[in-house]
């Protein structure tokens, strides 16, 4: 049983698939997005398992996925900033912002960060020509942009994302709650209850 790097393997995604959709070939796009929003991307053993389960062939299967730009065969970061190069974003600046989004990530366009928290992408023309240049962090549009307003979404977008920490000895977590406290006036942080 082949194993994916995500740590399921085709058999696994096949019994996903199953849970949800009928095994019928006009189901191909919608099980297509019920992957992706699972992995985030679509991993080739989930690929596998949507053509055995849908009873279509592979090559139908990643035609399908090589046609729209909403499916993506490698992993993406958690956070995605695409820059719109259409002419009146160009115009405006956007190959700038997009060379210093770049330099900041330290990847380039179509890249994702070691730590999987970004990615960049680049847009042919996005279709708000009138806010240009346009710049979408996630789902969200930003107009009119710069190349320091870009940072400073990144910049939230950073700061937003959870660090994973190891598990901590609990007399440094004391410490830390009681800076947390005095950082935040004096104000009592609330804990959930323990049971």
């Amino acid at each position: 049983m082949k194993q994916g790097s995500n740590g399921h393997s085709t058999l696994q995604w096949r019994q996903k698939i199953a849970g949800k959709f009928e095994p019928l070939p006009q189901y191909l796009i919608p099980v297509l997005q019920f992957v992706q929003t699972e992995a985030g991307y679509l991993p080739p053993e989930a690929m596998t398992a949507t053509a055995e389960y849908l009873r279509v062939s592979e090559s139908k299967v990643y035609g399908v996925a090589s046609f729209y730009a909403q499916f993506h065969f490698e992993p993406r970061g958690r956070h995605i900033i695409t820059v719109c190069r259409g002419t009146a974003c160009h115009v405006r600046g956007s190959a700038a912002i997009l060379k210093d989004v770049e330099k900041k990530l330290g990847i380039p366009a179509g890249g994702t960060t070691p730590d999987m928290n970004f990615s960049i992408e680049t847009v042919a023309c996005f279709g708000s020509c009138a806010l240009a240049p346009v710049v979408v962090a996630d789902t969200t549009v930003h107009g009119r942009q710069s190349s320091s307003s870009t940072s400073r979404i990144v910049d939230r977008l950073a700061s937003e994302t959870p660090e994973l920490e190891p598990k901590k000895n609990p007399a440094k977590r004391a410490k830390r709650t009681k800076a947390a406290a005095s950082a935040a006036g004096g104000k009592k942080i609330l804990k959930p209850k323990k049971h």
